[in-house]
């Protein structure tokens, strides 16, 4: 029996859409006008949801009533490590992945668009980035097969100038893998309302 470690490095995002009525939207402008920083800048604070008093609400990714995504980043940074019994047996890109320049698929991969660039008002898009380790799935099998890898890759419009596409899912031999440990820093966050 070989055990099986899957490490995804590089830079991960978190991307939530939520739409609010105009009394839970009078309460974000309220709240915000009570600590005395915009609304975009102390919705990543959790002292600002305990002004708040909303029960379902506790922290910004609660916000994410319409989409609430996250997963590995296609970027030059971001890459996949696959170790069988702790030697290291492959090194994958996201652009290996997704197929997009191949003739022919070298790993069995599902893609969703998901475009969430409509913007209504009482609407807002959180984004936040993170760097490091961003998952690490850790299983047993007699005979690991690459081919038995399925990933599934989001591609996320928010704007017409602004898409991320997102390894969001893996499973083998068609069972989801949950990942067992996570050690990222936050690089960067921003609102878009």
């Amino acid at each position: 029996m070989d055990t099986i470690h899957i490490n995804f490095f590089g830079i991960a995002c978190r991307v939530i859409k939520g739409k609010f009525n105009e009394r839970t939207w009078e309460k974000f402008k309220t709240g915000a006008n009570k600590i005395g920083i915009n609304l975009e800048e102390v919705i990543f604070e959790k002292y600002f949801f305990e002004t708040l008093k909303i029960p379902k609400l506790n922290t910004w990714s609660d916000l994410g009533n319409q989409l609430n995504s996250y997963g590995l980043m296609d970027c030059y940074q971001s890459s996949i490590e696959i170790r069988i019994n702790n030697r290291q047996k492959r090194k994958l890109f996201l652009a290996d992945i997704s197929n997009e320049q191949l003739l022919f698929p070298l790993y069995e991969t599902s893609i969703s668009v998901i475009d969430i660039s409509a913007f209504k008002a009482g609407s807002l898009i959180a984004i936040e980035k993170e760097i490091g380790t961003i998952a690490s799935y850790k299983f047993e099998t007699d005979n690991f097969s690459l081919n038995q890898l399925q990933f599934t890759l989001q591609s996320i419009i928010i704007h017409k100038n602004l898409k991320i596409q997102l390894l969001a899912k893996l499973a083998y031999k068609g069972v989801e893998l949950i990942s067992k440990k996570q050690d990222t820093l936050v690089k960067e966050r921003f609102v878009l309302m």
